[in-house]
């Protein structure tokens, strides 16, 4: 068989030799043909695309706003160009849109952000929608009706519980209550758990002397109306786990639980330590009353916001910050407390935020000689907190102390942030962290803040 190659296949391959069988010739051909595609490049020039962005707030002026952007940026970079836009998880993605122009989500009125292009619908998440030009993005904050009740029943003998069931858009499944929990607005739901000690009237003192009397003597702090949680048919029962003497037990409420032989409610137990067991208890709270995304927005907003604190600039110096729960005798916060003085900027120098609060003598506040003395009382306002404040103004080693001498002593809210473990400990955080770079700044004291300040007698 003959190998002679017809004609135009040699001319071929040889051309193909002789072109690239020498590598210089190879490269240098290489390079004449990018050099000669530089100037095709070049004459590429992006030109911006104009698209039109309309922002519904429902309670506030529509915007309207033409932007001009490149051609294939996303909704977001072209709503961004219009107004500020906010990105973080609200179902999908860590990339959905939160808040526009500081409005965000409102899981207690199902408000939300939805968009959609013209009147169609929008077609994907809008951070990965890529625009052409001439589109009109229209974003719309819908909801704002309270949910109704859904198929859970729920007793909620803890008043943290019940702020976060309020928060998440719940209260409709809310059937009772205890004798410390905020009725929700417009309702007047029966209370199922009562007490002897009158928290309202008396003195610190005397709250703790009847306390000890109490359990000295085996007496039950609590008595739940056993009956009238039978009526009511709960499926779920909250409570708490973590202080035995600031509301009813686990034990005592499944006991009430177990009498019931037709029906057996489920009992969830909360017992926050930290910040982030708060976080997961607004979760948590959300699924029982039947609220689980609503819960889990709110969870997430508690946690943006505790990060917006915690992404302040450091102090100057970090003070050195005792927080008093109880002023007679002297009890001091720790765990989720001792944790927002750190995150405000300070530093706990009584009990730190892996310790419970605990019970503290007058030598031991004296030397530790705080630079400032928060007093957030117990499940007490202001109001009431400040009723107590002559207990400590009569001891000596009161006027003493370096932060009283300095009128470094405020009055705060313990009741709605501080030891009430629910969304509200985010605004105290807050709070704090605005008194002490107040304090730092050498800045007047603001009077319409949520603090008082106490002087010296």
């Amino acid at each position: 068989m003959s190998n002679i190659v017809p004609r135009h296949d040699r001319s071929t391959r040889s051309g193909r030799s002789r072109v690239f069988s020498h590598p210089r010739r190879a490269l240098a051909l290489a390079c004449l043909v990018s050099v000669a595609a530089e100037p095709l490049r070049a004459q590429r020039v992006e030109v911006p695309v104009e698209v039109t962005v309309q922002v519904d707030f429902g309670d506030r002026p529509r915007v309207v706003r033409k932007v001009a952007v490149e051609r294939g940026a996303d909704v977001v970079t072209a709503t961004r160009a219009a107004l500020p836009v906010e990105q973080d998880w609200l179902c999908c993605s860590s990339q959905d849109v939160w808040s526009i122009d500081g409005v965000g989500p409102d899981p207690r009125l199902d408000r939300y952000w939805s968009w959609r292009l013209g009147e169609a619908p929008g077609p994907n998440l809008p951070a990965r929608h890529r625009l052409h030009g001439g589109e009109t993005i229209v974003w719309n904050y819908g909801g704002g009706t309270l949910p109704n009740a859904g198929s859970v029943r729920v007793v909620s003998l803890l008043p943290a519980a019940t702020e976060i069931a309020i928060a998440v858009g719940g209260e409709a499944s809310l059937v009772a209550l205890s004798h410390l929990c905020r009725q929700p607005d417009g309702k007047s739901l029966p209370r199922v758990m009562r007490t002897s000690i009158d928290s309202d009237t008396w003195s610190m003192g005397r709250i703790d002397e009847e306390l000890r009397k109490a359990v000295g003597a085996g007496t039950p702090l609590y008595e739940l109306d056993e009956a009238s949680i039978k009526a009511l048919r709960p499926t779920h029962v909250l409570s708490q786990g973590l202080c035995p003497v600031c509301a009813v037990t686990p034990e005592q409420v499944g006991t009430t639980l177990g009498k019931d032989a037709e029906r057996c409610a489920q009992l969830v137990v909360l017992s926050p330590r930290s910040l982030a067991d708060i976080a997961n208890d607004i979760r948590t709270v959300g699924a029982t009353v039947g609220r689980e995304h609503a819960g889990k927005v709110a969870a997430r907003a508690f946690e943006r916001r505790l990060e917006a604190v915690r992404a302040q600039a450091p102090l100057p110096q970090r003070p050195r910050v005792a927080v008093l729960e109880w002023f007679d005798p002297l009890w001091a916060s720790g765990e989720w407390i001792a944790e927002m003085v750190e995150l405000a900027g300070g530093e706990p120098v009584l009990v730190g935020k892996a310790e419970p609060s605990r019970r503290l003598d007058w030598a031991e506040l004296a030397a530790k000689a705080p630079d400032v003395v928060v007093l957030a009382g117990c499940s007490m306002s202001i109001e009431r907190a400040a009723r107590e404040v002559p207990a400590l103004l009569a001891h000596d080693e009161w006027q003493k102390l370096p932060a009283v001498q300095k009128q470094r002593v405020f009055l705060m809210d313990g009741e709605h942030h501080f030891s009430t473990p629910g969304p509200g400990v985010a605004a105290g955080a807050e709070a704090l962290a605005r008194l002490l770079r107040a304090l730092a700044n050498g800045t007047a004291v603001a009077a319409n803040e949520p603090w008082r300040q106490v002087v010296p007698r």
